[in-house]
């Protein structure tokens, strides 16, 4: 292999950027704008189909009466609701993924944790600093740092 032909194939001008950000998994903008859209309240209908029980979303999400008026009233949810749906789909995803099992995922959310003090990861999906540390504790169970 000459040296023109190593030099395209470790050029960093790759396919993957030869369009701009902006155009890229279509854009930033779009990304930001789904971000941070208010979700509505059919939206909790997603997190019961993933295994969520009405309770777990009650405490996690907002309480039973809020998301009844929210529904009732074909309301949107508020940003932090919103938020709060997002965090706990991110994390059933990622939890799906290192798995490899969306019925072990939800069983590992619900057990006592040793190395989260034992406490269950779903409490911890309350905030999003406690979701941080069940994100992490899913990052060393996919690396093998576990014991």
């Amino acid at each position: 292999m000459g040296d023109d032909e190593m030099a395209k194939r470790i050029s960093p001008k790759s396919d993957l950027l030869s369009e701009p950000p902006e155009q890229q998994h279509g854009g930033f903008a779009e990304t930001l704008a789904n971000a941070i859209a208010p979700l509505s309240a059919a939206s909790i209908n997603s997190l019961k189909e993933r295994g969520f029980s009405s309770e777990e979303i009650y405490r996690i999400v907002a309480p039973r009466r809020t998301l009844a008026r929210r529904k009732e009233q074909d309301e949107s949810l508020t940003q932090a609701e919103s938020d709060r749906v997002r965090r706990v789909q991110r994390v059933s995803d990622m939890a799906d993924r290192v798995f490899a099992s969306h019925e072990k995922a939800q069983r590992w959310l619900r057990s006592r944790i040793i190395a989260l003090d034992s406490r269950r990861p779903i409490e911890l999906l309350e905030s999003e600093s406690g979701a941080e540390v069940v994100v992490q504790e899913l990052h060393a169970i996919d690396y093998g740092m576990f014991a």
